[in-house]
């Protein structure tokens, strides 16, 4: 059926920083790179409705103009976390942190720094390793580190987020152009975090698509699993997404396992409250 002038477009995605009702629980859920706190929506609104109390992060420079981006860096990125974490905290309940992506990394930043403060740790599709390719394009790119903030690419349309499912593909908020400096502080982040993933000890979950384009399966989860200082660790693997897996044709499997996973941290508290 053809569509009709008159047909209302549809609503236009929230992209606004969120943060969503609970008791017993805080999560923080941390977007990845040039996204916004709508692709962690669902997924937040999956946890809440459990009763979990969820805060989804929007990190500096993001879900704003590519220039706001092109100006923030990975130092600005993990303030956001920060200051996001430590607003849960004032809650007195136990954290999990969960994030998507670059987010994944930051996410694994912050546990490695707060140790006990976080309770346990979600990975979603984690960027610690681009397309071989892509990585040694950037890692050229370097010297022109100086101008990153005035280099951009071009993301076409701005709809070309790695995601299967078209219907989401056509909804997802994109971003015209990437800033250069952006994906650099990128590559610098990932660089910096990957040895320090012994330090993280908390309970890690880790969900990645075999089909991601963006982050490569093999390459990211044999690195996490490897390396990943925490001994209760496990990892889940989909066949249908690809990147964006909070949003994509799984995003419904992503939240059970998910909402399974951080069940055991409030069903502790809620024991020890009996004891």
């Amino acid at each position: 059926m053809q569509k009709s002038d008159d047909d209302p477009l549809p609503p236009r995605p929230d992209t606004s920083e969120f943060l969503l009702p609970g008791s017993g629980l805080s999560a923080l859920l941390i977007h990845g790179l040039s996204g916004t706190p709508y692709e962690m929506r669902y997924l937040g609104e999956r946890l809440a409705a459990a009763g979990v109390r969820v805060l989804g992060v929007r990190l500096q420079g993001h879900a704003r103009a590519p220039e706001d981006l092109g100006a923030s860096s990975h130092s600005n990125w993990y303030e956001s976390v920060v200051d996001g974490f430590e607003r849960l905290r004032q809650f007195g309940d136990p954290n999990v942190v969960v994030g998507l992506s670059m987010g994944a990394i930051l996410a694994a930043r912050l546990a490695a720094d707060q140790r006990e403060a976080v309770a346990g740790l979600v990975m979603l599709a984690p960027a610690f390793f681009l397309p071989a390719k892509t990585r040694l394009a950037l890692r050229l790119m370097r010297p022109a580190r100086a101008w990153g903030n005035r280099v951009y690419f071009s993301n076409g349309d701005g709809a070309s987020s790695d995601i299967h499912d078209d219907d989401a593909r056509s909804i997802h908020p994109g971003t015209r152009l990437m800033p250069l400096g952006a994906a650099l502080d990128l590559v610098e982040l990932s660089d910096r975090m990957r040895p320090r993933l012994g330090e993280v000890v908390q309970p890690t979950l880790l969900i990645h698509s075999r089909r991601d384009h963006t982050c490569p399966f093999e390459r990211n989860v044999d690195f996490v699993m490897r390396h990943l200082g925490s001994a209760d660790k496990r990892t889940v693997a989909l066949e249908e997404s690809y990147h964006v897996i909070a949003v994509d044709s799984e995003k419904h499997r992503v939240a059970e396992e998910t909402l399974e996973f951080v069940a055991q941290f409030r069903t502790t508290v809620r024991a020890r409250a009996n004891a």
